[in-house]
């Protein structure tokens, strides 16, 4: 009756290395699957970055800071991007954003909102706002006017009076695409296909029931082996 086979770490490795093609070819195909997605499947996108200074309008002009400013400042970060995620916000900046390229497709304020991400840089008094679009011209611009004095400046205001927008760096057109990382993704597609390689051989082995030596004999019956025939190759 067979027995079932207990392979060690040590012929797993030998079998690797004597299949080792297998695997190379694996990892070749799930890179150029990987990249071949990435570059010409999968739409990229771009990401326009800006920042924000956070302070009441009465420090702006002030040297006396202390440190219950700074912490006023950083929770007013959090009540910022409550008030700038507001869908009457948003919509209000895709509305002026459609209105300046009539010929465009249209967006609306909840396809901003899908693109935007806004957050306290480092935890200190200073927002970062991200934009992403899938055109790196556009993904500017909304923060262009997203910024402008009358939006994100009268938005402050309505509620908050006396705070100021202080655009502390402003966004620049990104030139290279945030996603999808291409090369990032040929390496997984890579390891991925490692992987899948290394268990097409492990599950080969295991489905080969040749008996290939002495070992394969011992291993698999409990009977003596009595004597091997050589092989010889007459020519």
């Amino acid at each position: 009756m067979l027995l079932k086979e207990e392979i060690n770490l040590i012929k797993i490795f030998e079998i690797i290395l004597r299949l080792w093609w297998i695997v190379l070819i694996f990892a070749i195909v799930g890179s150029i699957i990987a990249y071949s997605i990435s570059a010409f499947l999968i739409t990229p996108e771009y990401t326009a970055t800006a920042r924000v200074y956070v302070a009441g309008g009465e420090r702006l002009e002030s040297l006396g800071y202390n440190i219950n400013d700074i912490n006023t400042d950083k929770s007013l970060v959090a009540t910022y991007v409550e008030f700038f995620s507001s869908n009457a916000f948003l919509e209000g900046v895709a509305n002026d954003y459609n209105s300046r390229h009539p010929k465009s497709a249209p967006i609306s304020g909840n396809d901003i909102k899908s693109g935007i991400v806004m957050s306290a840089a480092n935890e200190t008094q200073v927002m970062q706002i991200e934009y992403t679009d899938i055109s790196s011209v556009r993904s500017k611009e909304i923060l262009d006017i997203f910024l402008e004095e009358g939006h994100a400046q009268t938005e402050i205001t309505r509620f908050l009076p006396g705070c100021k927008v202080v655009v502390s760096d402003p966004p620049v057109l990104p030139k290279t695409q945030s996603a999808p990382n291409t090369e990032q993704n040929t390496f997984i597609g890579m390891f991925l296909g490692v992987i899948l390689g290394i268990a097409v051989i492990f599950l080969k082995e295991l489905l080969d029931m040749r008996i290939k030596d002495v070992d394969d004999l011992k291993t698999r019956y409990s009977q003596p082996v009595l004597g091997i025939i050589p092989n010889l190759d007459v020519e």
